[in-house]
């Protein structure tokens, strides 16, 4: 199966897939360093403090950043948070799911793509012919969208089944309809 080229609409949701995914990314980064400057008390000079929380609050960054585009989509399907939500994916030309690899490469490019405020990015996307910016273009990926009736039952984090020890039912699991979720009467079938 191979996977037609995404049109142009591709591009405007991947612009405003990185801005989500950052901001998911950056906010609860910062708010952590907020509280720590306004909380902890500085156990020397306020400004060596301030720094040490500005490097470390960049490392976590870092590593929050690179978690939602490497392992995350790796992890559900070829998807982020803000992916998922837009209805677009990850995936190789002919349909399938790229390995760990192809996401790191997409990453480290990301360098690349992301100079200029991201411009040089979306300027490779919009002259390339499958909308594909220079870290795809290496990594062998394309992103395209994913039809709406896929992507419904797909929500962006995971949903009560059995990897995480939830009930997919309505019914409790002790059995013959003893108890369950509607009202509290118990419904005969």
């Amino acid at each position: 199966m191979t996977i037609p080229a995404p049109g142009p609409g591709v591009v405007g949701r991947r612009v405003v897939q990185r801005l989500l995914d950052q901001l998911l990314a950056t906010v609860p980064v910062a708010v952590v360093a907020v509280l720590v400057v306004l909380y902890v008390p500085p156990p020397g000079s306020l400004l060596t403090f301030i720094e040490v929380v500005a490097f470390t609050t960049f490392g976590i960054w870092i590593v929050a950043s690179l978690y939602l585009e490497i392992w995350w989509p790796h992890r559900h399907g070829g998807q982020t948070p803000a992916m998922r939500w837009l209805r677009i994916r990850v995936v190789l030309p002919d349909g399938g799911q790229p390995p760990l690899r192809a996401y790191v490469i997409r990453a480290v490019l990301m360098v690349v793509d992301g100079f200029c405020w991201g411009l040089a990015g979306v300027v490779i996307m919009l002259v390339s012919p499958r909308r594909q910016r220079l870290g795809d273009l290496v990594a062998g990926t394309l992103v395209v969208r994913v039809p709406a009736a896929a992507s419904a039952d797909e929500p962006g984090f995971p949903s009560p089944d059995g990897d995480l020890g939830a009930v997919a039912s309505p019914q409790l699991a002790l059995g013959g309809g003893e108890v369950s979720l509607h009202g509290g009467e118990r419904q005969d079938e």
